[in-house]
């Protein structure tokens, strides 16, 4: 059987690359010949529906929001790996599915929550409302399925979870005791759903001394690191990713040289490193496992 890698990006507007919008000479119109994806409009929807596997585009990828042309994850990273294709690595082809809406958590009041009554009300921002955590594991229940009924061994690379900074934003009260049986919980569904190893990363919250400041949630932000590395120290296949390993990183300046004035989203250059740091991570796994 023909060996896939698959890659899941989930999350939030940091997923979405936000305030990110590709030139017209950086978006991808010809679809990619060695990585694809689920584009939104077949394929936003629950069960029974089959799933519809494209050549990737830069063009409405996203299966939460309408997400037309940003430089997110998921478009960085396919650059990359149709690149190393063109130059005859020898990587399998890339399956990429991406979902995310902005401004959601994990916790109740948000579209991951784990119990969250199923919906899906399709749209852009402000207007989708969407029940992310059963969408997520039924998309990728049936994209894996139909992987292997065509014969294809499916391999996850991993899920980069760009998410749980809307949760900086509550109480710390709100989130004791809570916050890791959520997490535990999201892992099981999508672990799961896909029927095999899915090594998760989780990408650590990073906000920013004023706004830290004028939320008052410094406790909040430091337990959802601390749950991250908690859960990397104690669950099977979870691992955190900090950004401020990006080169970028100054310490110095009120955005850490990260982020845009909003202190939440990432600049281009984090994106493209974040990419660029996971696809060299892949690349090291899959020589390890030829070895």
């Amino acid at each position: 059987m023909q060996q896939v890698s698959i890659k899941f990006v989930f999350g939030q507007s940091n997923v979405i690359a936000s305030q990110v919008p590709l030139g017209e000479a950086e978006r991808i119109r010809q679809p990619m010949t060695g990585v694809f994806t689920l584009p939104r409009v077949p394929n936003q929807a629950f069960s029974p529906a089959p799933v519809v596997w494209e050549g990737y585009t830069s063009n409405d990828v996203n299966l939460g929001v309408t997400q037309p042309d940003t430089g997110c994850f998921s478009t960085e990273y396919a650059r990359l790996w149709q690149a190393a294709l063109n130059a005859g690595k020898p990587l399998p082809p890339l399956y990429i599915i991406t979902i995310a809406i902005g401004g959601q958590g994990v916790t109740e009041r948000f579209m991951w929550y784990p119990e969250r009554e199923r919906r899906l009300i399709p749209g852009p921002h402000g207007e989708a409302d969407i029940s992310l955590f059963p969408l997520s594991c039924d998309v990728v229940g049936r994209a894996l399925e139909d992987l292997r009924a065509r014969g294809l061994s499916p391999v996850v690379s991993g899920l980069e979870w760009l998410g749980g900074e809307e949760e900086d934003g509550l109480a710390f009260e709100e989130l004791d005791g809570v916050l890791p049986e959520i997490y535990r919980t999201l892992f099981r569904g999508w672990r799961s759903a896909a029927g095999c190893r899915v090594p998760i990363y989780l990408y650590h919250v990073r906000s920013y001394e004023q706004k830290r400041v004028n939320r008052n949630d410094l406790r909040s932000i430091a337990y959802i690191n601390d749950t991250f590395s908690m859960l990397a120290r104690t669950g099977p296949d979870v691992f955190t990713v900090d950004p401020c390993g990006c080169p970028l990183y100054d310490p110095s300046v009120q955005n850490s040289g990260l982020y845009f004035g909003d202190l939440v989203h990432y600049l281009p250059g984090v994106n493209r490193w974040l990419a660029r740091n996971a696809f060299e991570r892949d690349c090291c796994l899959l020589n390890m496992h030829k070895k």
